[in-house]
């Protein structure tokens, strides 16, 4: 198999307020041999790549903390159970920005971010 056949192309939206001007995305090629979660994908970036990318890391794995809510390639989804085969290229928002965005894909948990709003397929 390729080179691109064992990574994951991940496209992550970057914004520090204390010391960006504009967002961005940032761009992560991730070696894996097998088929991962968006959340594990995200802590192998921060591990392995890039330790300054902010997002909670926390997983109660049961979908109810909604800590893990994000937008992945454009649909409301929980990385905790998305899941991302090797060769795939996705995109990675906040659930909100800029409405309660803190920093990277770090956002302020509550009802107002956490109504139902729009695409909650997990496939």
């Amino acid at each position: 198999m390729d080179v691109l056949g064992n990574t994951i192309s991940a496209k992550v939206f970057r914004f520090d307020p204390d010391s960006d001007k504009e967002p961005r995305y940032q761009e992560y090629l991730v070696p894996v041999e097998e088929e991962i979660s968006a959340l594990v994908l995200l802590n192998r970036i921060q591990q392995e790549i890039d330790p300054t990318l902010s997002f909670r890391s926390f997983c109660c794995g049961l979908q109810m903390c909604r800590s893990c809510l994000m937008r992945i390639d454009g649909k409301r989804r929980f990385a905790c159970i998305t899941l991302v085969k090797p060769g795939a290229a996705l995109t990675i928002d906040p659930l909100t920005f800029p409405g309660g965005h803190i920093k990277d894909l770090v956002i302020e948990i509550g009802d107002k971010n956490e109504e139902d709003e729009g695409d909650n397929d997990h496939s």
